[in-house]
């Protein structure tokens, strides 16, 4: 998530309309700005009243009805060993955000007269394609670490201190099955920071804030996690 993109996700963020790591990267967002936090709390206002305006308290038969339906649903689909179709794209988080953003607005603009919107920054979970050489490779003051992972392939690190930023790259890291992908992790004195899905040969560029020291590369869930969850496949240390 650039700095320029992420007050965008304010009105997305308010209607838990983001995934798992666009809301991370948002939370850490809030922490350090006070007009996406002021939005987002009115943003949830609003949604809150207009989910009090539609309230209504349900009849004396409705919680048998539900629990009838129950008994007779399937909580489950059947397992299958065919392969798994293709999951249906999901729309640019840009669009979903703006969507999130109008619909708050349009219900903040009916009961309260208006409200003003603040727009700013965002974060990708999805692995970023990166050409090697770029401005990070080229900088003046650029580090590069390796380490060796998994079955001889290799994961580097270089860092510009100059330019606040760190590219990761994977060379033939082991191929994981549709659930899993490899996770990048920015660590420090503080917790793990999550900067993006890594393809096994591909490369992640993200800003290096000033305490981070090291990177981490870990397995975790095809959608992301917020915290690491297993043992790291490749541990390296930026100057």
């Amino acid at each position: 998530m650039t700095t320029a993109d992420a007050h965008i996700l304010a009105g997305a963020y308010a209607l838990d309309a983001v995934d798992d790591l666009e809301r991370a990267a948002f939370t850490r967002h809030l922490g350090e700005c006070p007009v996406c936090a002021g939005e987002v709390a009115g943003f949830q206002e609003t949604a809150a009243l207009l989910g009090a305006a539609a309230a209504a308290v349900p009849d004396g038969s409705f919680r048998g009805r539900v629990l009838a339906e129950v008994a007779q649903t399937r909580q489950l689909p059947p397992r299958v060993t065919t392969e798994p179709a293709v999951p249906a794209r999901r729309a640019p988080w840009r669009k979903r955000a703006l969507i999130g953003i109008a619909s708050v607005a349009a219900a903040a603009a009916v009961l309260t007269g208006g409200i003003s919107i603040g727009l700013d920054q965002s974060v990708s979970g999805r692995p970023v394609p990166v050409a090697e050489g770029g401005a990070v490779t080229s900088a003046p003051d650029a580090t590069t670490v390796r380490t060796t992972a998994a079955n001889g392939s290799s994961v580097s690190a270089t860092a510009s201190r100059r330019l606040g930023q760190v590219l990761v790259a994977a060379r033939a890291l082991p191929p994981l099955d549709a659930g899993h992908a490899y996770e990048v992790w920015l660590t420090g004195p503080s917790a793990p920071r999550s900067a993006g899905l890594l393809g096994p040969d591909g490369a992640v560029e993200t800003a290096l804030p000033a305490g981070v020291d090291g990177v981490a590369v870990t397995v975790e869930p095809a959608t992301g996690s917020l915290r690491p969850t297993t043992p790291s496949v490749a541990t390296l240390t930026v100057s």
